[in-house]
């Protein structure tokens, strides 16, 4: 029983986390539920470890994802201008729309150019 309530506890800090990598990327919980494509109560759901499933589920951990490693790059105010900007590693698209396309490998791939320095 001990175990399913860790389990528990540590499936609830990451969705909490989760949220949170989105709202470093919007700064606020409304703004990314209008990007998810949801009601903000469904962030606020999703923050106490309720699933947020479908597309909408798959864009937010998309872009926890890349938040995440954008983090170990930027300090939290520079990544939400890299995910809003143009990037050259992207044709000069801008990350967030791939993310809300779903395209999450190809945001990886120019989080990791940009990780090492490769140029476009």
């Amino acid at each position: 029983m001990a175990s399913s309530v860790r389990l528990e506890e540590r499936r609830v800090a990451l969705a909490e986390a989760t949220v949170e990598a989105g709202e470093v990327a919007f700064g606020s919980r409304a703004a990314l539920a209008e990007w998810v494509g949801t009601h903000r109560s469904q962030i606020t759901r999703a923050a106490r470890g309720q699933e947020l499933g479908g597309d909408e589920g798959w864009r937010l951990t998309g872009l926890a994802a890349v938040v995440t490693a954008l983090l170990a790059l930027y300090e939290p105010e520079a990544v939400a201008g890299w995910l809003h900007g143009s990037n050259p590693h992207l044709d000069d698209r801008r990350p967030i729309d791939l993310l809300a396309a779903g395209d999450v490998a190809s945001v990886m791939t120019a989080v990791q150019a940009t990780r090492t320095g490769v140029f476009a």
